[in-house]
């Protein structure tokens, strides 16, 4: 074991004992895997999206074909992937916005990370369609013009939309969508999403727990650090500079199955374990944090 391990062994004990007890109180992610993913392959393929299991439809996705005409420019064949808040709820997209002067504007939804953090730091938009990518062909005169583009184009594997939405209590709620683009720009698949339970809480991308802060554990956790787990990974940021620190990972049981230094103030703790509930310490100087993950 380790030294500073060994300074704050019963203070760990009884963060541990405490988490075990009051395990029922942290979850707060809701998060729902679709099975079978959503695929939207074709030019007229929808899908909307009740993602609070509310009754009413939040956001809405679009696999959308199109040829128009016009004088300068003759035939124009579009193909755009889009996505949109399905209404006014307060549902918006994170994404940028891009004026046009002969267009207007246009919106571009981010293709977020795992780790990314969904919060009002962001730019969100509320538009009804948002191009996540798209591609446009159309000649100037005899000379073919193709106009591809978005965050999303031409193959993007296992990223996030950034959402947020309010519930019908006004809630603001903060949550991701896990998609696929594939087949330049031409495919869409929609594959799980979860949000944060508590109002106007920042969500992790790729976070299937959710916030883990209450009274007690805000006493108990002196360092300022985001943890979170996706698959069979823990993944720890240290949102602060701090000397020697440590990593411990703890079954239900309390039996310890993972400890490691953390380098640059983050880490990925791949575990071998079977999935369930675990639960992550960090320890540095005489302070510490605690956080319960699910592994899935």
């Amino acid at each position: 074991m380790l030294k500073q391990r060994d300074k704050l062994i019963l203070y760990s004990k009884f963060a541990v004992a405490y988490l075990l007890i009051h395990s029922e109180a942290y979850g707060q992610a809701v998060y729902t895997d679709l099975e079978p993913d959503i695929v939207l392959s074709d030019g007229d393929d929808y899908f909307a999206l009740d993602i609070d299991d509310s009754g009413g439809y939040d956001f809405v996705f679009f696999n959308w074909t199109d040829t128009t005409y016009s004088e300068t420019l003759g035939y124009k064949y579009l193909e755009r992937l889009w996505v949109g808040p399905y209404a006014l709820n307060y549902a918006a997209v994170a994404g940028i916005s891009n004026y046009i002067s002969t267009a207007g504007y246009r919106y571009y939804p981010y293709a977020l990370a795992t780790g990314a953090i969904v919060n009002n730091d962001l730019s969100f938009q509320n538009w009804f369609y948002q191009r996540m990518a798209f591609r446009s062909n159309f000649y100037i005169g005899t000379i073919p013009v193709q106009n591809d583009g978005g965050f999303w184009y031409p193959e993007v594997l296992d990223h996030y939309l950034g959402v947020r939405f309010v519930d019908s209590e006004d809630c603001l709620h903060y949550g991701w969508i896990r998609c696929d683009v594939k087949d330049e720009g031409r495919t869409l698949i929609i594959k799980d999403y979860a949000y944060e339970l508590k109002c106007d809480t920042p969500f992790a991308v790729g976070d299937t727990v959710g916030d883990t802060t209450t009274v007690s554990i805000t006493e108990i956790n002196t360092l300022d650090a985001i943890v979170y787990s996706f698959d069979n990974s823990i993944y720890v940021n240290l949102n602060e500079l701090a000397n020697d620190v440590e990593i411990y990972v703890y079954d239900l049981m309390g039996k310890e199955v993972y400890s490691g230094v953390l380098i640059n103030q983050s880490a990925q703790v791949k575990l071998n374990e079977a999935k369930g509930i675990y639960f992550v310490e960090i320890v540095s100087d005489n302070r510490q944090f605690t956080k319960k993950i699910y592994l899935n």
